[in-house]
């Protein structure tokens, strides 16, 4: 993670996390903060929904890689009209206010998970397979045509 970044996300998660332990008020009557892990389309889903559920909801999106958008970025046929179309609106629930996106944040590196529990009033974590998982079953590596997700 760049300095200038990862000194502007701790920076973020230290304040809410001073303003909660500051407040006076109950927990549930603060403005709900989350943090969702991961930027492909379940983060996007998920942020979509909270962002409707609550008029002062605050969601920051922590990625790993630069770039929010996952697989939909890089994956099957990102050029394909429908993944743009996907892209498109990914990219107007990015440009509501209460959105904020943290890339090259790594959880359990760069921020600890135990920090964002402390935090935020959630956590959700929404991020995808960093590599194959074997499942275990007979005739995994010899069928033809069967191929990992990721």
């Amino acid at each position: 993670m760049w300095p200038f970044a990862r000194q502007l996300f701790l920076s973020s998660c230290l304040s809410r996390s001073r303003l909660y332990s500051s407040a006076t008020q109950a927990k549930s009557s603060l403005p709900p903060t989350v943090a969702i892990v991961g930027s492909g389309p379940a983060s996007f889903y998920v942020a979509q929904q909270l962002l409707k559920l609550h008029p002062s909801m605050q969601v920051d999106l922590l990625e790993r890689l630069p770039v929010p958008f996952g697989l939909v970025r890089y994956g099957v046929a990102p050029d394909h009209p429908d993944v743009k179309n996907v892209i498109t609106g990914f990219t107007k629930i990015a440009r509501d206010p209460r959105l904020a996106f943290f890339g090259n944040v790594s959880v359990g590196t760069d921020v600890r998970l135990r920090h964002l529990l402390d935090a935020y009033t959630a956590v959700v974590l929404a991020y995808g397979a960093s590599r194959a998982k074997r499942l275990g079953i007979p005739g995994e590596d010899s069928l033809d045509n069967v191929l990992s997700a990721r």
